[in-house]
């Protein structure tokens, strides 16, 4: 197969049988062996072609004259990301590999069709979103944002943030290390990076984080060793609002793949992390990157956090829910088709559930961290301020976010304003 028969069906498994955008391409690029450039084209078509599909079917709709079956529209949205995005394609290669595809897919007949579809397109004018007179269908058509979403944003955070938030949100996004502290420092694993051909600075969103371009991150040697784990910049910020102490007892309640968990025992000398979740194949995942970080204080046990007695009291509580996810839709853009607007409340009230099992296991005076990697107004400071009513002996509690000049209780990190994944962070106290 070449790329962009692997692109088609990379993205039919995506968007039409509930693939995941990293998990398919990487089992794609390891199955097929791609060298580096068809590696790079693969991703690119694909991840392109699912963050701009509200736009390219917008654009395409006026010139499909007859019925297309799924297939063909899938092929259709991939080329035409090809033409409208990709400067070093020539069209006619687009085209020529497109009627390739459907002739070896559906015969003479679906090749013929689209080729005149997208020779059509080529040479004709097209719709332009921008030119959409009612904001929040603009905001919608022309960053490929379902307007249940928009409409949230635009309540919430106003027009003009939202149309940032969702520019944004088509930006590829940044890789981020966090310094593995109990073997190097910052400096030195920049130092170590860049002598291996990483592009690698520090970054200015955390103490202990390091913002890297460039793939092959998992074949160097500092990976190898343990140096850094891979986690946003964003995510390590629950670490500020931990405040840790040298020899905290700390519980994760919901910690896969382990990077919030593994930072808090980085910045203890004697403390203690219980890694655990309701996944028992994450379990292993995190069981993996322990040995590779070379931690040794922390367990590991399967426990289903809305639920399990934890059998022993805290100094600190991480609560990392489950989540809508709309603030890594930059790394999986599926997300945002695959969520619905009604889906919102079943998160909410097993974020509750699990907020209302876990702070009774926190010690008076304790610290529990809520957060979410979600932009939704609910998920958040709904789910923060609901969990705070419902308890007389919780109070929120001040951190700050040096890098962002905040202080205050809970903070929602928008992808626009650090180009980091949208995130929600809370802090509550228990009454001593």
């Amino acid at each position: 197969m070449n790329v962009r028969e692997l692109a088609l069906d990379a993205y039919t498994i995506i968007m039409d049988a509930g693939g995941y955008s990293n998990l398919v391409l990487n089992q794609m690029i390891e199955e097929n062996d791609l060298i580096k450039e068809d590696r790079g084209l693969l991703t690119e078509i694909v991840y392109g072609a699912i963050s701009n599909k509200m736009t390219i079917e917008y654009k395409l709709a006026p010139f499909l004259k007859t019925r297309v079956k799924r297939w063909q529209r899938n092929l259709l949205i991939l080329s035409i990301y090809q033409l409208d995005y990709l400067d070093k394609i020539p069209s006619y290669a687009v085209i020529n590999e497109a009627v390739e595809i459907a002739k070896e897919v559906g015969g003479r007949q679906s090749a013929n069709q689209v080729n005149g579809i997208l020779r059509n397109y080529l040479r004709s004018e097209k719709r332009d979103p921008s030119t959409i007179q009612n904001t929040q269908r603009r905001i919608s058509l022309q960053y490929s944002l379902p307007k249940w979403i928009v409409k949230q944003l635009i309540s919430h955070h106003g027009e003009e943030t939202t149309e940032e938030i969702a520019k944004s949100l088509l930006e590829r996004p940044k890789m981020y290390l966090r310094t593995n502290k109990k073997k190097t420092d910052r400096e030195s694993l920049i130092d170590t990076l860049t002598e291996e051909g990483v592009r690698a600075e520090i970054s200015p969103v955390h103490s202990d984080a390091i913002h890297v371009k460039g793939g092959g991150l998992t074949n160097t040697r500092g990976y190898k060793d343990g140096l850094f784990g891979i986690q946003d910049a964003s995510s390590m910020c629950v670490n500020y609002a931990l405040q840790l102490d040298i020899d905290d007892t700390i519980l994760d309640a919901c910690s896969a793949p382990g990077g919030k968990g593994f930072h808090a025992l980085e910045s203890m000398k004697d403390g203690h992390v219980d890694f655990c979740d309701i996944h028992e194949h994450k379990l292993l995942l995190i069981k993996q990157e322990a040995k590779r970080l070379g931690h040794k204080n922390l367990t590991i046990s399967l426990k289903d956090a809305a639920e399990s007695d934890y059998g022993k009291m805290y100094d600190k509580i991480i609560v990392d829910a489950p989540c809508s996810g709309l603030g890594v839709i930059r790394r999986k853009p599926e997300i945002k088709y695959k969520v619905r607007e009604e889906d919102i409340e079943s998160f909410v009230e097993l974020q509750l559930s699990i907020l209302n099992n876990a702070v009774k296991y926190l010690k008076p005076g304790g610290v529990l961290v809520y957060s979410t990697c979600t932009l939704h107004q609910m998920e958040n400071e709904n789910v923060a301020y609901t969990f705070k009513k419902s308890h007389n002996d919780i109070e929120f509690d001040s951190f700050q976010i040096e890098p962002f000049e905040f202080e205050g209780t809970n903070r929602q990190i928008l992808p626009h304003e650090f180009g980091t994944d949208g995130f929600y962070i809370a802090r509550f106290v228990k009454k001593a």
